[in-house]
């Protein structure tokens, strides 16, 4: 009776999960904050709940495959980047190069698929678009194919996300297994609302750069260097974020003498801009990338308290100043990390996980599908602050409104201090058990 009870008790677990990540995805705006964060507590808690008290491994892989399936039935919810991505890719479909001018400058064109329903639609359309070629033939493709329908052009972009999500999973079991960690481990990855909801449902590429950096980490490890060249290569060309990974591996490379795949992975990273890569691409480039670092900011950490320092000095936000200022402590940062990795003697996966938080904590913008790489790289290096990160920067979504976004201060806080205290706990636990 009581192993009946019990699985009664999972499998309504399982429901609940469903539903709660299905219903964000479907059903609730944005907007909506009380029914939003009712829905990713209920449906994070059950996740939790499921994963500490597995009845099987394969059930919870079905469920990643049901949750991920029923995100083809809708548009995204949550963001709409997706906009920007058929925008770019109907312009490349009619030869036009999607760093050439801004949105606005097509308006009134009688271009096929630009229209003003679309350009309403898109959530910086005073800046130039700021996706590098391997994103666009994605955008291309879904385009082309979706032909002005917006849901089958979101469906081949979550098809190809869907695909790399699974790729991660196993890529994610393999490295564990040849750690000697238990493989079940790559559940807390594969089942993560945030991973689905960011990944699958929203489209954000972050998922696919998971994937590649996966392979980059897993062909290291397994001397299979041309295999991690190429990993940490597309992942650079999915998003030049991950070219932050590439003095670590080179640090780390030096002790096997495959310090050579840093190179490797940049030349490969060089490769996939070659298809945009003329003087409009890179102009276009170094705007949009000039305004993220000067203008740009939501859910920082240091650079909000460096802010309100500023604010006392000038009398306004010096975003302008203190946005480069953090980007070169952030590199200097990364650079004394890397080189900690090489003396310290760290594995790949944990110097890569260091790196990544060291840069996430000085950025001045984290959107909560930033941190999909860290739950990966947290997961291979048993660190559970990037789980407990995963569930607090949903936080952030209670700054939505009808009208736009501001987001409350103390939810910063609160997430932050959570963090903070969750790292500084387990820094504490691995230094009282390694003294042992």
């Amino acid at each position: 009776m009581g192993i009946k009870h019990a699985k009664t008790g999972y499998y309504t677990f399982l429901i609940v999960y469903i539903l709660a990540v299905f219903s964000i995805s479907n059903w609730i705006e944005r907007y909506q904050s009380l029914s939003l964060m009712l829905a990713y507590g209920s449906g994070f808690m059950a996740y939790v709940f499921l994963l500490q008290n597995s009845e099987s491994a394969k059930t919870l892989f079905n469920a990643g495959i049901i949750l991920r399936v029923l995100m083809f039935f809708s548009l995204p919810s949550l963001s709409d980047d997706l906009y920007r991505f058929i925008w770019d890719g109907t312009l490349i479909k009619n030869g036009i190069h999607p760093f050439e001018a801004l949105p606005d400058f097509y308006l009134d064109k009688e271009i096929p698929g630009i229209t003003h329903e679309l350009y309403a639609l898109l959530n910086s359309p005073q800046y130039f678009t700021v996706y590098p070629p391997l994103n666009q033939a994605i955008f291309w493709l879904s385009a082309v194919i979706g032909n002005g329908d917006w849901l089958v052009s979101a469906s081949v972009i979550r098809l190809i996300l869907f695909a790399a999500d699974a790729g991660s999973f196993f890529l994610l079991k393999a490295i564990l297994k040849s750690n000697g960690k238990p493989s079940f481990l790559a559940h807390w990855f594969w089942l993560n609302p945030l991973v689905i909801l960011e990944g699958v449902g929203n489209l954000h590429f972050e998922v696919l750069v998971v994937f590649f950096l996966l392979l980059g980490i897993y062909g290291f490890q397994k001397s299979k260097n041309l295999m991690s060249s190429v990993g940490f290569g597309l992942a650079i060309g999915t998003k030049l974020l991950p070219l932050i990974y590439l003095p670590a591996v080179f640090m780390i490379g030096l002790r096997n003498k495959k310090w050579w795949i840093s190179i490797a992975g940049g030349c490969i990273a060089v490769i996939t801009l070659i298809p945009m890569l003329d003087t409009t691409f890179l102009q276009g480039m170094r705007s949009s990338l000039d305004l993220y670092f000067r203008s740009f900011e939501f859910n920082a950490s240091i650079y909000f308290i460096a802010r309100e320092i500023g604010f006392w000095f000038y009398g306004y936000n010096n975003i302008a100043l203190i946005g480069p200022l953090l980007s070169i402590l952030s590199f200097l940062s990364i650079l004394s990390v890397s080189i900690l990795a090489y003396v310290k003697k760290w594995d790949i996966s944990r110097s890569l996980l260091y790196v990544l938080t060291v840069y996430l904590l000085f950025a001045t913008t984290v959107h909560p599908w930033y941190i999909i790489p860290l739950t990966a790289l947290g997961i291979l290096s048993g660190y559970w602050y990037t789980i407990v990160w995963s569930f607090f920067i949903f936080l952030t979504y209670v700054g939505y409104t009808r009208e736009g976004f501001e987001l409350p201060v103390y939810i910063v806080v609160v997430e932050y201090m959570i963090l903070l205290m969750t790292i500084v706990l387990e820094l504490r636990l691995r230094m009282t058990n390694f003294k042992k």
